[in-house]
């Protein structure tokens, strides 16, 4: 009793000091990041953002128990069990890493990383749509946990977490504590995230994922002023750096400033990349950033794809026409790159954050956003309970509400909320940065008089080539507007009040417009598409329009799957085949036969039946091209999976007209054809 109480009285004492460092060392809490992230409230998503988050609202969002476990429990407020048979595996696991006699003294971690992610882009969604049904239910997660400390002052469920990465949860689920401050000032939050950070040490967090927790450390030290949090999360990360057991699985090892090409799990590597990034904003040191840019930079050359993802089934693979991705990544992506667009203030980030989410995320759901994928892939001809090509589980392919793995539905909640929240950010002098093209709004206050201003976001973008910026003031203020010019417009243009800005825009840029601005003021971008070929892996390639990648709509017939285990009446799992040809090989020598048509009628431009553009290429069949059949180690029956292209192409003599749709409209899809 009496060390419980001294142990408070420490802690307690800590916290008032690190505050009290807050009044002293504005200096030493320097943030080194070129943009600031906004309040999530201060952008109101507008057009088909809007509408996507509404639907994702009404979809598995706003009714995530449909998902099955572990969402139809209440999350961090009880004990979660595992069934039995994962149980008896997750012991045997742990009792393998030598930690048997405490198997039994706690709950295993992960029905909690998966509800954390959910509750993250819970809250997020919330704020961006003003829905106080999905903060409210956020919410109650977060007050109980700050209500109910352990007698240690950590925060968790009723229950010890136990087993490798136990303390990894939390850096998923406090996403969530620093939305909801920055959008409460609730100070209950930093006073208990405080507390439950000083029961560690620089030790607990060495682990590979468990070092993503050094996220909140920095974050803490920037409100707090503790330096010690900060020393803590560099020990951290030079823990996790040096020793090899810290950042391997399975013989696979993360190194990101050697050569060493990654081969570790693909989320994983995503989520700790980012945090020497991270180190580098709180500390300044480039060191931390070089690593981060160069664990990147190496992971992009060997594993993208055109989706705009790279290949990480699990782990990274091959870049090949079979190559997929694993929907967490659709999640882990922008988050990372919006880090590292706020830590360098290359706009190339915000392109990569577009392409990913347009393509990659888009086409992992169904657009009802009821069901997703575990895996997905740009060429995936078949998608059904049984047609998984990369291992682990059959149905990891098919559409569903719920997998027999579950952090895909947890993170699928949250890529849109990570997109739109990005859509806009400040610089350190009160400037406005417009990093993601969408319509939108932005209430904040500008210059150095801090004059508050509103900037309508006005567009169709990806789908027309303008982006118009209306721009409200209480009074006349001067501040700096930067606009990105995305790398692939090669042709950029720039109005303000219908006057073109003299001089050459460069892509791949921020444009700075320092003027003294006036209520009704319109600053227009203009970003040509071009149509563009590329070509993969030596006998592939694909069509892109502005950051659209095109696919060919694959004829579908569905299925539903009412006997599987996590499927219901209103949210369905799904197995979609193919009832028509697919099997193409573009006739196209020169882009400027590829026909670009425009439509402007249409309600929500991810729905297939009405893409707001097509392009319409020449083809010819490939005949010695299908499905392949492969026996099912479980059942030894055929069963039909996505094929490799086959050896030598059997062309039809026939060209056919064909038209391909956006990436993000389609379920099953033709995205990188044979080249002849």
């Amino acid at each position: 009793m009496k060390k419980s109480i001294i142990l408070s009285f420490i802690i307690s004492l800590a916290f008032f000091l690190g505050c009290k460092q807050v009044e002293k060392g504005g200096e030493s809490r320097k943030n080194y990041s070129r943009y600031i992230l906004a309040t999530t409230s201060e952008i109101k998503p507008e057009g088909w953002i809007r509408q996507f988050l509404e639907i994702q609202k009404e979809g598995l969002t706003g009714n995530i128990a449909a998902a099955g476990a572990p969402f139809d429990s209440k999350m961090w407020i009880e004990r979660i069990e595992l069934d039995k048979t994962t149980q008896k595996e997750s012991i045997n696991s742990f009792k393998r890493e030598g930690k048997g006699e405490d198997a039994d003294k706690g709950i295993f971690w992960w029905p909690y990383e998966q509800t954390g992610y959910y509750i993250d882009g819970a809250i997020k969604c919330g704020y961006l749509l003003g829905d106080s049904i999905l903060i409210n239910r956020a919410e109650k997660q977060i007050n109980y946990l700050l209500n109910n400390p352990k007698k240690n002052n950590r925060l968790g469920p009723p229950a010890k977490l136990i087993g490798r990465w136990n303390v990894w949860p939390y850096a998923g689920l406090f996403r969530s504590f620093l939305t909801e401050f920055s959008e409460t000032s609730d100070q209950r939050i930093i006073e208990a995230m405080y507390k439950h950070y000083l029961t560690y040490t620089a030790e607990d967090f060495q682990d590979e994922l468990d070092v993503c927790n050094v996220e909140h450390l920095c974050w803490l030290y920037e409100k707090t002023g503790d330096e010690n949090l900060l020393a803590t999360a560099e020990e951290a990360y030079a823990l996790f750096k040096s020793d090899k057991k810290n950042r391997t699985r399975g013989g696979a090892d993360m190194i990101f400033e050697s050569d060493r090409v990654p081969d570790q799990h693909g989320v994983v590597y995503f989520e700790v990349v980012k945090i020497p990034a991270i180190l580098y904003m709180h500390t300044g040191k480039q060191e931390y950033l070089d690593e981060a840019l160069h664990g990147i930079q190496k992971m992009e050359q060997h594993f993208m794809l055109p989706s705009g993802c790279p290949s990480t089934t699990e782990h990274f693979h091959e870049v090949n026409e079979m190559a997929g991705h694993e929907t967490c990544n659709h999640a882990t992506l922008p988050y990372t790159y919006g880090i590292m667009l706020r830590a360098t203030g290359d706009p190339k980030w915000a392109d990569k954050i577009e392409k990913a989410a347009y393509n990659a995320a888009l086409g992992s759901i169904t657009k009802d956003f009821k069901s997703h994928q575990y895996f997905s892939a740009p060429n995936q001809m078949i998608a059904s309970l049984k047609s998984n090509h990369f291992g682990y589980y059959g149905d990891f392919m098919a559409y569903a509400p719920g997998h027999s793995v579950a952090c895909c539905t947890g993170n699928i909640n949250r890529f849109m909320p990570y997109f739109a929240m990005q859509m806009w950010l400040k610089t350190n002098n009160n400037g406005v940065v417009a990093s993601l093209f969408g319509a939108s709004e932005f209430s904040t206050t500008v210059g150095s008089e801090k004059v508050k201003a509103t900037i309508k976001q006005i567009t169709k973008y990806p789908f027309e080539e303008k982006v118009k910026f209306e721009i409200h003031l209480d009074e006349k203020a001067e501040f700096a507007f930067q606009i990105r010019i995305p790398a692939w417009c090669s042709n950029p243009m720039l109005t303000v009040n219908g006057y073109k800005v003299e001089g050459k825009l460069k892509p791949g840029t921020f444009y700075t417009l320092k003027r003294k601005f006036a209520d009704g003021d319109v600053v227009e971008l203009f970003v040509p598409m071009e149509v563009k070929k590329k070509s993969w892996f030596g006998k592939g390639l694909s069509f892109e329009r502005g950051p659209i990648v095109f696919s060919y709509p694959v004829p579908t017939t569905t299925v539903i799957e009412e006997d599987y285990e996590k499927s219901t009446k209103d949210f369905p799992a799904y197995s979609f085949y193919p009832n028509g040809k697919w099997q193409y090989a573009p006739v196209v020598n020169n882009l400027k036969n590829v026909e670009i048509v425009l439509n402007e009628n249409y309600s929500y431009p991810w729905d297939i039946s009405t893409p707001p553009v097509k392009l319409i290429v020449k083809a010819q069949e490939v005949k010695n091209w299908n499905l392949a059949e492969v026996v099912d180690d479980k059942s030894r029956k055929k069963v039909l999976k996505n094929p490799e292209f086959p050896e030598g192409l059997k062309l039809s003599d026939k060209t056919e007209t064909i038209e391909l749709v956006p990436y993000g409209s389609t379920v099953l899809r033709l995205t990188v054809f044979p080249e002849k």
